[in-house]
């Protein structure tokens, strides 16, 4: 499966009320498969044995992508839901909607042999990824990076936490 390039994803991105539809995206049959490929291809040869997926939709992006790499998947579940045996709870700074978001994780799903990447749909503020990767922190994995399909971060939000996008905000739409 090839994967799409950012060019490519900005001309299909459909407009619901002129904003971004990352659910009619993944609607479509002939992309979603090739964002699956898309978002796993700058890890590829990085040996990833776990793809870590945040609740909501990272939760089903990671799910595609840990398949694609031959990687297990852990949920890092927003607080409230259920999740047994989780004993990390993390709270984040405010998003971009002014919320803060709780993401419980389980240390039994990371050792020390794991290389893990974060995988999502949306980098804003970067607030939830740090959050997550904080999570990961408190075991003993390795963190290599995140991918995530639509970047509105800043560039130093993007390397601070090693984030691949597949498009930027600002084209979606435009080209």
């Amino acid at each position: 499966m090839v994967g799409l390039r950012g060019t490519e994803l900005a001309e299909v991105f459909p407009l619901v009320d002129n904003h971004p539809d990352v659910a009619g995206l993944l609607a479509d049959r002939t992309i979603f498969p090739r964002i699956t490929a898309a978002l796993a291809d700058p890890f590829r040869s990085m040996g990833v044995t776990k793809v870590v997926g945040p609740e909501t939709r990272g939760m089903v992006l990671g799910a595609l992508v840990a398949a694609e790499l031959s990687a297990g998947l852990v949920c890092a579940r927003r607080a409230g839901h259920n999740h047994p045996g989780a004993d990390i709870a993390v709270t984040s700074e405010p998003s971009w909607t002014g919320q803060r978001q709780q993401f419980q994780m389980r240390t039994f799903d990371l050792s020390a042999d794991d290389a893990v990447i974060v995988v999502d749909d949306w980098i804003t503020t970067g607030s939830s990824l740090r959050a997550v990767v904080a999570a990961i922190g408190q075991t003993e994995a390795a963190y290599l990076g995140a991918s995530v399909i639509v970047g509105k971060a800043t560039r130093a939000v993007v390397e601070e936490l090693s984030a691949q996008t597949l498009v930027p905000f600002d084209s979606i739409g435009k080209i």
